[in-house]
């Protein structure tokens, strides 16, 4: 018999990573494309990306971009980060389940 050689599963996301790059060496700035208004989850990258680092450092994922664009999996992090998350998580949890409620008591745009 042969035996099938696996791949690894990839490594899940854990939030933002600081990157290092030569002095002088060209760099790619992305600035958000769509403002946070016009997105599902009414939040700034920057608050998203806060909440994904603070839940990296407590052991659990949470993508930004699926947050700022999945309901259903924003409102999912945000909770469990409010019922289970420690130091400034829960906060941070229950200011963007505020933004997350007002977002969909807003009528979709077309």
């Amino acid at each position: 018999m042969s035996s099938r050689q696996r791949r690894p599963l990839p490594l899940p996301s854990f939030g933002p990573r600081r990157v290092t790059c030569q002095q002088g060496s060209a760099r790619l700035v992305i600035d958000e494309l769509f403002p946070s208004h016009t997105r599902p989850v009414q939040a700034d990258l920057d608050m998203l990306e806060r909440f994904s680092a603070l839940m990296a450092a407590q052991g659990w994922p949470a993508h930004v971009s699926r947050m700022a664009y999945d309901r259903i999996y924003a409102g999912e992090r945000f909770g469990f980060a409010k019922r289970v998350g420690q130091g400034e998580l829960p906060a941070l949890a229950q200011q963007l389940i505020q933004r997350w409620r007002a977002g969909r008591s807003q009528p979709a745009a077309r």
